[in-house]
């Protein structure tokens, strides 16, 4: 007799067990699904074998070939198109010449087929149904048949109200090849759907052999695991390999056991595995071949595929790991949930019941999952960036983590507190702007909500509605496909490190503030701010001096919401406006780098116009860039320069405050003015403190307000009556350079303990990394906290210096990578 194994399945329900293979290739007891289904049909001397595939059909072809390694000869059907079952099975019709058998290559049965195909022969059937009683028959489809066993209705689907009978439809089928003449090759055609009410319809003789034995479709993750147990637990006869060492305790060749493990079956151990001292591994539990599972580990009721590694003190308890995943030290794992193939979980990290980890997943140590992981690659402990939470929107940030970060901000802040809350224009950050605040009402926030605001403007409403914090989402400026989600203070600054590490914990534990419901809060519409923040705006400079000065400026690339807010101001101050490739709505905005490879053509517009300077001020509203009408660009390092120069010229004996990786320009002009510089740490917060600290009011607008910094830069020019290339002029030149290395997150502590040891008696500071002084410069190499990577800065008398000192910590860096 001849059989056609169906194998052409996704399994999308079984994912992330089937994101790297199709359904019949994932294992059960350490082989394919589809090798149980192939050794039954040779059980019952059935080896002429047709199979059907469609999903990664090369996966299954690979790994059976012809079949001879089983007994049975093996011929391979493609679907180029989905048939149906039916038509897949007739698309391997040229070998149908007799009765067939046919059955589902991703379900787990030991039913006797024997006795199905001598029932079907006895009834003289054109088809027979095998049949099997379920507790629960709403998720299969329902057959009814009379007491001789002829099929008289089919039900797929029922509700418990249409469930007359708890017989439902195994997959297995027996048919005579005319069955298949019925409908024409090619085309879709499902066996329940439309082969069998046609055949009944027709009056055809089709009945149902109710069969006794095990059978389960492996439908989902549940029925998963549940297959494993029951094999285990001895409810179905499937062939276990290994030595049977004791009670329900088989074990693999090459196996190491040590004599301090706890074992304790029903237990599977296959070939070369590890198990180290003082660890326990209690079943149902199935361990693949190459797992190694180190001291003091607890392994329970899980199922580990090949090759997997369990770290020191690490606890698994129902859990799902597919091939070569690696679990660190003092990590953990938990009931119903599944870590995809290659995934990498650091030590400390925490996987939360019913959670699904997608293949090639890297989840960093301390990291608490209580989300599935599907999309990216890395996961961290730390939601909080350098400069706020960034991510991709409803991939990184999703609307359930905005919900979950609101609720947990919003709980910390005490009982009823004002929350101001915004965004910019983009789609995307309206929606996280709605669900983060749902977040804050659940945690009983009252919260007000403003429309399109740029972030100096959202900073400057928290502090004006007198609010305990505020939160601002808005499209990345350097990112496009990126979105940031800032969280200020009660005076609009970035909230404390120590505010991030609350949020986070709150966050990763789930530990919300869960109100009743008449306490939720309440969101109310905020005024448009526009119209204060150009009063607010324009009171702190000399507007009178500006207008007077008839000013010309060339803006380039402005999106709608920063010319929203930047024209009127410029219109107040009598400030003529020359656009240049403004955003219009027929094409997009344009990216940092287009930004970067179009920024110098502003200085022709700046020529052809006589005006003083080009500017284009970011997406967000944060950082200026100037272009004089000489093609030098202002930014970065060299724009802190030119603010300094302006603070301490308004300001002599003045302070000015700058992160520690910014060139020591800043230190000169500050001698020329007998002022002083006070440095920080790179992150923006550490310079917002400082500058609070020391009330630099005007320096906090010059470095974090890119409309309020260019009226001041305005104003300076109308006072000393100056061209812009002018004022560049008396800055002084300076060489910095800055790049950065891969630098894996485990090597990053080694590297910057080696550079410390190497660089004692040196002239060395720790503000933020390791800033080492040479005598022809200084070289500062700073662990990236976002990515995994070291950024180096250097500066010296000259660009070559500059250069070779970068290069000589790269090559350190690569130098200490390599020991490792």
């Amino acid at each position: 007799m001849k059989a056609v194994i169906m194998a052409g399945g996704g399994g999308t329900r079984l994912r992330p067990l089937t994101c790297d293979r199709p359904k019949p290739m994932v294992p059960i007891m350490n082989k394919p699904m589809m090798e149980h289904i192939v050794k039954l049909l040779k059980s019952h001397d059935i080896t002429e074998i047709g199979v059907t595939l469609q999903y990664m059909p090369e996966a299954i072809k690979d790994y059976f070939t012809d079949g001879s390694q089983w007994g049975v000869h093996l011929d391979y059907f493609i679907e180029d198109v989905p048939l149906g079952t039916a038509g897949s099975v007739k698309n391997a019709s040229s070998i149908l010449d007799e009765t067939f058998l046919v059955i589902s290559g991703d379900a787990l049965t030991d039913i006797d087929l024997s006795a199905a195909i001598k029932f079907h022969r006895e009834k003289g059937s054109m088809a027979t149904l095998v049949l099997t009683s379920v507790e629960t028959p709403l998720e299969y489809g329902v057959v009814i048949t009379s007491e001789d066993g002829k099929i008289t209705r089919f039900l797929e689907k029922p509700s418990w109200g249409e469930v007359f009978s708890d017989t439902v439809n195994t997959g297995i089928y027996i048919l005579e090849p005319e069955a298949l003449d019925l409908f024409e090759q090619g085309v879709k055609f499902d066996f329940s759907k439309n082969l069998f009410p046609m055949i009944l319809e027709r009056k055809m003789p089709l009945y149902g052999y109710v069969a006794e034995g095990y059978w389960c479709d492996v439908g989902n993750l549940g029925q998963y695991q549940q297959a494993h147990y029951d094999i285990l637990e001895g409810k179905v006869s499937v062939d276990i390999e290994g030595e049977q060492q004791e009670e329900q305790v088989w074990v693999g060749e090459k196996t190491q056991i040590s004599t301090e493990a706890e074992i304790e079956g029903p237990l599977v151990i296959g070939n070369g595995c590890m198990i180290g001292p003082a660890s326990e591994v209690k079943g149902p539990t199935v361990l693949g071949p190459g797992t190694i599972i180190e001291k003091e580990s607890s392994v329970k009721q899980s199922i580990l595929w090949q090759n997997v590694y369990i770290g020191k003190n690490a606890e698994l308890r129902g859990t799902v790991f597919c091939n070569k995943v690696r679990l660190g030290n003092g990590a953990s794992a938990f009931e119903g949930s599944v870590i995809g193939d290659e995934s990498i979980v650091e030590e400390g990290s925490r996987i939360k019941p019913e959670m699904k980890i997608w293949p090639h997943k890297h989840i960093e140590s301390g990291t608490i999952v209580h989300d599935s992981v599907i999309w990216g690659r890395k996961v961290s402990k730390n939601l909080f960036g350098i400069d706020g939470i960034k991510g991709v929107p409803n991939l990184e940030i999703t609307p359930e983590l905005a919900v979950q970060v609101g609720n947990a901000f919003g709980s910390l802040l005490g009982e009823d507190p004002l929350v101001m809350i915004s965004s910019d224009d983009w789609g995307a950050s309206r929606m996280l702007k709605q669900a983060f605040t749902s977040g804050l009402l659940a945690a009983g926030a009252k919260v007000t909500v403003m429309d399109n605001l740029l972030v100096p403007m959202a900073r400057a409403a928290v502090k004006d509605l007198g609010a305990a914090g505020g939160v601002h989402i808005h499209r990345s400026p350097k990112e496009e496909d990126k979105i940031s989600l800032k969280i200020f203070d009660e005076v609009g600054l970035n909230i404390s490190k120590d505010w991030e590490k609350k949020i986070e914990q709150a966050y990763q534990r789930e530990d919300y503030q869960r109100i009743q419901g008449e306490k939720v809060g309440e969101a109310v519409q905020g005024d448009n701010f526009l119209e204060k923040y150009k009063e607010v705006t324009l009171k702190r400079i000399n507007a009178n001096a500006v207008r007077e000065a008839n000013n010309r400026i060339v803006l380039a690339f402005a999106e709608p919401l920063v010319y929203t807010a930047i024209a009127p101001i410029l219109k107040e101050l009598n400030v003529e406006t020359i656009l240049y490739e403004p955003f219009t709505e027929e094409k997009q905005p344009f990216s940092r780098s287009e930004i970067r490879e179009r920024i110098k053509r502003t200085n022709e517009v700046i020529n052809e116009y006589e005006a003083s300077l080009g500017v284009v001020v970011d997406r967000a509203g944060e950082e200026l860039i100037l272009i004089d009408d000489k093609e030098r660009v202002v930014e970065g390092d060299y724009y802190t320069a030119l603010i300094s120069y302006i603070l301490f010229k308004f300001n002599k004996n003045g302070i000015v405050a700058v992160p520690v990786n910014v060139s020591g320009v800043v230190e000169k002009i500050a001698e020329r003015f007998s002022g002083k510089v006070v440095r920080t740490k790179t992150a923006p917060r550490f310079l917002m403190e400082e500058i609070q600290k020391q009330d630099l009011i005007d320096q906090f607008l010059l470095q974090y307000d890119a409309v309020a910094a260019l009226t001041y830069i305005i104003q300076y020019l109308s006072q000393e009556d100056l061209r812009f290339s002018q004022l560049l002029d008396d800055i002084p030149e300076f060489h910095l350079t800055k790049k950065k290395i891969e630098c894996s997150w485990g090597s990053k502590g080694k590297v910057m303990r080696r550079l410390i040891e190497e660089n004692q008696g040196k002239e060395v500071e720790m503000i933020d990394g390791i800033k080492v002084r040479h005598p022809e410069g200084w070289a500062l190499i700073i662990p990236d906290p976002d990515e995994p990577y070291y950024q180096v800065y250097s500066e010296g008398y000259n660009e070559e210096i500059s250069e070779s000192l970068t290069d000589l910590y790269l090559d350190k860096i690569k130098s200490i990578q390599k020991e490792s």
